[in-house]
């Protein structure tokens, strides 16, 4: 009484003393009860409410919070209070349900979060607990009108609250309720309904058309003041009908609901500016993820795609994608730690989404086309991340957007490990698709004045040679199975065509060429030419130039027919670049280009020359076989010669005194041979004829070729 006397003079103490008039009245009644006995426990729950209305009157009547969370505490409190241990759950759910028509009473009034809050973790906190230990599928019936009624209850108290505080401070929703209320009443629906068949996506289903029904009304009525909630109301009626697919077919409900209503909640946090709600919605997306994977052990359902497993990643994913998407477009209002917390949700996000697609994969899809299977897959992901880069402004999707032909390559290798060829099985359909869908993406990015792009349009033009080239030996093995070297040759003829192609008419092909003239010339055409080299290197050491069924004939055999190609495309290839100003290799490293096409010249002359002898004189082609035969030995020494006076007297015309040294040395290579191999090994005619021939040729380059002057170098 003192305390309500003084409210008008003194208001501050007035609270106090009639605050602990409240708490004397709660611990007097539950002394009675508890300690002496003296009041039954039916009395004591009825006074114990009593006390609670009692001070939420004065509360509301004098705007005092404080005292009316204290009154709202020991009301929730009482019956655990006044508790014997036998108590009838309808009745306590019965006392809380006239405690929280209380407080939705004192919303109609007053804008108090604190109260609304206190209530809401009072009712659900008790009644999950409660829950926990007693519930039983028997008691459906006497416990789902309560669950219904206190989410309706805390369903209408944010909209009231949001009304309140309209007027002063626009766009601003309790966010706690908004999203708190759905996520917790939904888990517990989701328990009580376990033993219902498809129980927890009728449920999805129905929170999903009274949030949508609820935006739409509120939409109608008041779209200005209360946009916000109108909004939050609208992302929880598309969440909640999105779950119930995955729910509808076998549940992991907990980590697909966690992960959307973190999204959710960091929306609404930075529409209003508060942190922590951002924090905690980023924190909920990790705390998603590991409730998934405690969950593993569960099945995976039996439908392709539309299962909870595959659903619940892409959920997760599809969440930290939002997160990373709206914090790097509202970058201005957010913290730069937060800045920082969205790249790693990105690549949080983008886990899931490969671990969901190569699981599903590896699941639905036989063992032999998994691999084709994951080359689809990643071109679709890179595919869709490209349309979202533009369309929504999301700086993130271009990185997975652009990783296409890393991964593309990584499965190429994988293919090699198989033993398959490219184009088998689902491979026919997965391979162009990604190889389009690479250059699609490339022609979006095209504008990018970016070196890593330029790589890409280099890699893609180097894998497509290494796939055409792979499938086109494939086809010819099948073909020709009884000849080596129709297979082998099937190696060089897209590479030597394609760096032909671009030597020839590099300035006048279209896109993707046109723009990237240096780009393909360079970084593609360096690595072909190599390879080329490479390849007539390797062949003339690994096969003997059986055509079957052609006869073979020197020099114009499809081997060496195809080394002179190739060798000759290395040339075009070298002039190429001179015509296009782009670098006149042959003058910056005379000795690195010159040297090398001669080394390669030397081996592939050599090789056809080992050849002839293998295919015409019978000649075992093995090493041991060509080192020991007097009339290889002998063949080498004139053939040398002859190269060397080729060389001097090409030299001496040209005035081109190193390729001059270069004849001459081997032409002393040959003499240094002719004394300690020939004469130690050759006998008879071979020896005979060796030595002439030698002699002759020395005595032609000795009257044709004198060393060219000092003065004249460099080739004209």
């Amino acid at each position: 009484m003192i305390g309500w006397r003084l409210r008008l003079r003194r208001p501050g103490y007035a609270l106090a003393l009639q605050g602990g008039g409240v708490g004397v009245f709660y611990l007097t009644v539950f002394a009675a009860f508890r300690l002496y006995h003296v009041l039954p426990p039916e009395a004591a729950l009825i006074l114990l409410f009593c006390i609670a209305t009692l001070s939420a009157a004065l509360a509301v009547l004098q705007n005092a919070q404080a005292l009316a969370a204290l009154g709202a505490s020991g009301g929730f409190l009482a019956p655990i209070l006044a508790s014997t241990g036998g108590g009838s759950h309808v009745m306590l759910f019965s006392y809380y349900a006239m405690l929280n028509l209380g407080i939705l009473s004192i919303a109609w009034f007053k804008a108090w979060r604190p109260l609304n809050v206190l209530g809401f973790a009072f009712t659900f906190g008790i009644g999950t607990l409660w829950g926990s230990q007693y519930y039983r599928p028997e008691l459906f019936s006497s416990t789902e009108p309560f669950l219904v009624l206190f989410f309706a209850m805390y369903l209408a108290i944010p909209i009231l609250f949001a009304r309140r505080r309209a007027p002063e401070l626009k766009s601003y929703v309790d966010g706690t309720l908004i999203f708190g209320t759905p996520l917790v009443a939904f888990g517990l629906q989701t328990q009580l309904a376990s033993g219902m068949e498809y129980g927890a996506a009728w449920s999805a289903v129905v929170l999903s058309l009274v949030y949508l029904l609820l935006a739409t009304w509120l939409f109608r009525r008041q779209r200005d003041s209360l946009r916000l909630l109108v909004e939050s109301f609208l992302a929880l009626g598309v969440i909640f009908a999105t779950l119930a697919i995955p729910l509808a077919l076998d549940g992991r409900w907990t980590s697909a609901t966690w992960a959307l209503e973190g999204a959710a909640i960091l929306w609404t946090g930075v529409r209003q500016d508060r942190r922590v709600a951002r924090a905690f919605g980023l924190f909920l997306q990790v705390a998603a993820g590991f409730a998934f994977l405690f969950a593993l052990e569960r099945g995976h359902g039996n439908v392709a795609v539309f299962n909870s497993f595959y659903l619940g990643c892409l959920f997760i994913s599809v969440a930290g994608f939002f997160c990373n998407w709206y914090l790097e477009r509202n970058r201005s209002r957010v913290h730069i730690i937060e800045l920082a917390l969205a790249k790693a949700v990105f690549v949080w996000g983008l886990l899931w989404w490969i671990a969901g697609g190569v699981h599903e994969i590896e699941l639905r899809v036989a063992t032999a086309q998994q691999n084709h299977a994951v080359l689809l897959f990643a071109a679709g992901s890179s595919l869709l991340f490209s349309i979202l880069h533009s369309r929504i402004a999301w700086s993130h999707a271009r990185f997975p957007a652009l990783e296409l032909l890393p991964v593309m390559l990584i499965l190429a290798l994988v293919d090699v490990g198989e033993q398959t060829h490219p184009l088998s099985g689902l491979g026919a359909l997965a391979w162009p698709a990604a190889i389009a869908i690479h250059l699609w993406i490339l022609r979006r990015h095209d504008e990018e004045e970016n070196r890593y792009v330029d790589l890409l349009h280099a890699g893609q033009i180097l894998l497509l040679c290494a796939l055409c080239s792979w499938e086109l030996n494939w086809n010819i093995n099948q073909a020709v199975e009884a000849s080596r070297v129709w297979g082998l040759i099937a190696w060089a003829i897209v590479p030597a065509a394609v760096l032909a192609l671009l030597s020839l008419r590099a300035e006048r092909l279209p896109w993707p060429v046109r723009g990237h003239v240096a780009v393909y010339m360079t970084a593609a055409g360096a690595p072909l030419a190599i390879y080329l080299c490479a390849w007539i290197v390797v062949s003339n050491a690994v096969t003997t130039g059986d055509a079957s069924p052609l006869p073979y004939v020197p020099l114009l055999n499809p081997l060496d027919l195809s080394q002179i190609a190739a060798w000759l495309c290395v040339i075009a290839w070298l002039r190429g670049m001179k015509r296009c100003d782009l670098s006149d290799y042959a003058a910056e490293n005379p000795l690195l280009c010159y040297g090398g096409l001669g080394a390669v010249a030397f081996i592939a002359l050599n090789g056809a020359l080992l050849r002839a002898l293998h295919h015409l004189a019978d000649v075992p082609y093995t090493l041991h076989s060509m080192l020991s035969s007097m009339l290889v030995q002998a063949a080498l020494s004139i053939f040398w010669s002859a190269l060397a006076l080729c060389a001097m007297v090409s030299a001496s015309r040209m005035h081109v005194r190193p390729l001059w040294i270069t004849g001459a040395a081997l032409m002393g290579v040959v003499v240094v041979k002719l004394f300690l191999v020939d004469l130690s090994n050759i006998g008879g005619v071979e020896r005979i004829v060796s030595f002439i021939g030698v002699g002759v040729l020395m005595l032609v380059i000795g009257y044709l070729s004198p060393v060219p002057p000092r003065a004249v170098e460099q080739p004209q």
